[in-house]
């Protein structure tokens, strides 16, 4: 294990119950978002929309609006040019999950008016291009109750679904999200078949379309991805995980070179379970995956940082604040440039489940 310097840095919770972090995104050493979902005191039994910002010194919690009576969360969060853009999910008073995205104008946190997709949807993931050019992606469920993927998009004016793929005769989900251009944007999620082993989904829009592009297969192993990134297409990675009816969960990492993609061989940690949320690349060369691996020892989640150099995957040493032996997740991932990373999640605290965020500084 490589040994670095990952912090734990101090971030707010709002209210005594709990607190979670699912996504991180950097404009800037002085301008990160952070989002996530918290339990209001008043009543811990629903979830409201939590969102935090570092301004360079400290982490605040800044407040964002929620719509659902029931439950509220953010997923995912991108930044451009000032601008800021939150996805995830409300579930309102028939109790149907519908889609959320909320927006910050440099002042403050607003709804933003979207299509709602299928008879209930939800998005996971957000990238933008430019102020003008934002891709939101997730899943939404059809009249038979069959899960499709959902791709929504933003030209400036108004947000609209435009057309994806399907291939899974039973289900696909959309998870992961990376836009390098207005020409090339990598969608990435799972593809359920009517029998095992399921396949990773990899889709891709060329400025006109979306496709579906081939994912490798791993032996037996069923794979799903969660995140992607890249800054360029010559080098596009994927994370997630594999798993079959033998072995636990191991970490998986793709690489799409030029629109081709093979096996890129993360490391799994013992023989525990391994996932890996989110990645976040530096240069073609350079990238971090951030999970979760299970401690069979102990039964606890300690948290997972793997860094891709050019000899390959490597785990780098994290904290692991989990009060007494308690569980520590991360779920996101933002490389702010060469010398800093932060990474997002959350830790059993005495009391309740905490914010946790990481800072790589080298």
């Amino acid at each position: 294990m490589a040994s670095d310097d990952w912090d734990t840095v101090p971030s707010p919770n709002v209210g005594a119950s709990d607190n979670s972090l699912a996504g991180v995104a950097a404009n800037s050493a002085s301008d990160v978002w952070a989002v996530g979902q918290f339990a209001p005191d008043s009543n811990p039994n629903i979830t409201q929309t939590l969102a935090l910002h570092f301004n360079g010194h400290i982490w605040t919690a800044v407040p964002s609006p929620n719509v659902g009576t029931q439950a509220n969360a953010l997923f995912g969060v991108a930044i451009k040019s000032g601008r800021a853009w939150a996805v995830g999910y409300f579930i309102d008073d028939q109790f149907i999950s519908r889609s959320l995205i909320e927006t910050w104008n440099g002042i403050q946190w607003s709804i933003v008016d979207h299509p709602q997709a299928g008879v209930s949807d939800m998005l996971s993931a957000v990238a933008a291009v430019s102020p003008s050019d934002v891709w939101a992606v997730g899943n939404q469920t059809d009249s038979n109750g069959k899960i499709k993927t959902l791709i929504e998009h933003f030209d400036g004016s108004a947000w609209s679904v435009v057309a994806s793929h399907n291939p899974g005769s039973s289900g696909d989900q959309l998870y992961g999200l990376t836009a390098i251009s207005a020409h090339s944007v990598w969608a990435v999620g799972q593809r359920l078949g009517s029998s095992g082993p399921d396949r990773a989904l990899i889709e891709h829009w060329d400025g006109t379309s979306w496709s579906v592009v081939s994912s490798p297969l791993d032996g037996a192993f069923s794979t799903v991805l969660y995140g992607v990134s890249g800054v360029t297409d010559d080098d596009v990675r994927a994370a997630g995980d594999a798993q079959d009816n033998v072995h636990q969960a191991r970490a998986l990492t793709e690489d799409g070179v030029s629109g081709s993609w093979s096996l890129d061989h993360a490391v799994s940690v013992g023989v525990g379970e391994n996932h890996l949320y989110a990645i976040s690349s530096l240069s073609n060369d350079v990238a971090w995956a951030v999970g979760s691996v299970l401690d069979t020892a102990s039964g606890n989640a300690l948290t997972l940082i793997e860094r891709r150099g050019d000899s390959g995957w490597v785990r780098e040493s994290s904290p692991n604040p989990g009060f007494a032996n308690g569980d520590s997740k991360l779920g996101g991932v933002a490389v702010v440039n060469s010398t800093e990373v932060w990474a997002v999640g959350a830790f059993d605290g005495p009391n309740a489940v905490q914010t946790l965020i990481l800072h790589c500084c080298k």
